[in-house]
């Protein structure tokens, strides 16, 4: 299952692009992918779930593993993260 587009943009503010890859759903919502570490792999992975362009969560592998530990969610729909768990 591959991207609809992929872009290189500066995601973590450190200066170094970050590869971006864009997978539009067919039921209306958007997931961003973004290797953060250049390792070929989504580190980080934002989901807007009805296309608005506001995103409604975000997940984060933090230790590399492949495997997302963080989810961060917007609760209300006001485009700021109200909640966080961590495994």
């Amino acid at each position: 299952m591959g991207f609809d587009e992929v872009h290189k943009m500066d995601i973590t503010g450190d200066g170094v692009d970050e590869t971006v890859g864009v997978r539009r759903n067919e039921d209306g919502s958007v997931e961003y992918h973004v290797d953060v570490d250049g390792d070929g792999v989504a580190d980080m992975k934002a989901v807007d779930n009805d296309g608005d362009g506001v995103i409604d969560a975000v997940l984060l592998d933090n230790d590399g593993d492949g495997k997302y530990d963080t989810a961060a969610v917007d609760l209300d729909g006001d485009g700021q993260i109200d909640a966080a768990v961590e495994k």
